[in-house]
């Protein structure tokens, strides 16, 4: 695991995740598969994130247990 920093398209928010699983994961379900046009490709980052410009990040409940983030400004996709 390592630091990772990453931003939207736009750049409004931009974020910090202090212990970045090196490994990507992939989810092929239907609603993963509707929100982004194929799999929903991640990284996990654990609970030590920080974001920068969080009042251009909206939040989706997609379900009883997860919600997925994006930026306002250029819907890029944050976090699941």
């Amino acid at each position: 695991m390592s630091e990772g920093q990453g931003r939207c398209l736009c750049g409004a928010v931009k974020f910090t995740a202090k212990h970045m699983n090196n490994n990507v994961d992939a989810c092929h379900c239907a609603m993963c598969r509707r929100w982004g046009g194929g799999p929903l490709m991640a990284v996990a980052c654990g609970t030590e994130v920080t974001f920068e410009g969080e009042e251009n990040i909206t939040v989706y409940n997609s379900s009883e247990w997860a919600e997925r983030g994006f930026c306002r400004q250029c819907g890029s996709h944050l976090f699941y």
